[in-house]
């Protein structure tokens, strides 16, 4: 017979995947940032190598902007609030189990095993969850949708296991307690019927193409709804980061376009389609520069004005190398390059521009756009 250990084996590098893409979001918030970037953006960020999977690094909700909808600016909270409970019930479930494993010695059936059948697993789903909504990548969707997958091949095994080695016994108890939803009835008297594979799998690609269809739906709500404007005239796309009005914005475009070294860029490339990122202080233009993949050496050592627009100009380039024209910069089949950062002040003087070398930037960098 297959060990235990052999028939695993298959399961973990997909797991391994799910914990990258997961801890993508963690790591890159913490002093390791600097670290994570120059060592495994090649392994995470290669997507963007191929127009193929260029989609899987970018975010199907607002990441940092704001949009004219409201309960988007509450998801980021509710994946917080998911991320904790996952993490803490995981942690409950362990010492559950745990306890009746190696000190009671028996079956667990009863606490939150008493409600459903593998609540570790559904701790991992609920907190996977939260981790989505606080990054909410198309890459990171697709592995939480894989694991959901593996979860359920998971317990299965598991319940197959788990009657070998205690008996028909266990039956009632797989028959009376569900599987992952707490909220179903516990049916007392049935017999235990496991969902067919075939059945099984038929949900779980439903489920997957659904999800991935709604996220693509969201990310076009979310693009339709963002606080930005298109200067058609000057092939120039302006979006702010915080609720702000068209007026506004396209005087901070005029000043962008105003200053010489915009207007010696332009004027050597009539067709130059640019991209503006309008930042309204340091510390969101330091988060913006961090999620374009500025090395955090070169971050630290700019001089910066304490206030002012904070604005950088990209060039946006189009991922097929045969198009002759640029795309929309919101469009999956686009890409940005960096080139300036422009500060305009809010009150009376000098609009400053400071120019983005590419070495200041990690190579093969998927850049957030909103």
């Amino acid at each position: 017979m297959t060990s235990t250990a052999t028939r695993r084996w298959p399961w973990v590098l997909p797991i391994l995947v799910y914990a990258a893409a997961t801890l993508e979001m963690v790591i890159m918030v913490t002093p390791f940032a600097a670290y994570f970037y120059s060592v495994y953006t090649p392994l995470l960020h290669g997507l963007e190598a191929s127009p193929l999977t260029a989609w899987l690094p970018q975010f199907f909700l607002p990441h940092l902007a704001h949009t004219k909808i409201a309960a988007f600016r509450y998801l980021e909270w509710l994946g917080a609030v998911l991320a904790l409970v996952g993490l803490l019930g995981f942690v409950a479930c362990a010492i559950q189990l745990y306890y009746g494993k190696f000190i009671k010695k028996r079956l667990v059936t009863g606490g939150l095993y008493g409600r459903v059948r593998h609540p570790q697993y559904l701790m991992l789903i609920i907190g996977g969850a939260g981790f989505l909504l606080l990054w909410p990548r198309f890459f990171i969707l697709v592995t939480f949708l894989m694991m959901l997958g593996l979860y359920y091949m998971l317990a299965r095994f598991e319940e197959e296991t788990i009657r070998k080695r205690y008996g028909p016994d266990t039956d009632s108890y797989l028959a009376r307690v569900a599987m992952f939803n707490p909220f179903r009835k516990p049916r007392d008297g049935q017999a235990w019927r496991p969902l067919p594979r075939a059945t099984a799998l038929g949900i779980w690609v439903g489920v997957f193409a659904v999800s991935l269809l709604l996220a693509f739906g969201l990310r076009a709500l979310a693009v339709s709804q963002l606080y930005a404007v298109t200067r058609a005239d000057s092939n120039v796309t302006a979006l702010a980061f915080r609720p702000q009005d068209d007026e506004s914005m396209q005087s901070i475009i005029s000043a962008v376009l105003e200053s010489p070294a915009l207007t010696t860029l332009r004027d050597a490339d009539a067709d130059l389609a640019l991209f503006m990122q309008i930042n309204d202080g340091r510390s969101q233009l330091a988060h913006l520069l961090i999620d374009l993949g500025m090395k955090a050496e070169r971050r630290r050592a700019l001089q910066l004005p304490d206030a002012g627009w904070f604005v950088i100009v990209s060039r946006v380039l189009p991922r097929d190398p045969d198009a002759t024209r640029a795309p929309d910069p919101f469009s999956l089949a686009a890409t940005t390059e960096p080139l300036y950062l422009v500060n305009v002040p809010k009150a009376a003087g000098p609009t400053t521009v400071e120019k983005l070398a590419p070495e200041l930037f990690y190579p093969g960098f998927a850049r957030i756009l909103f």
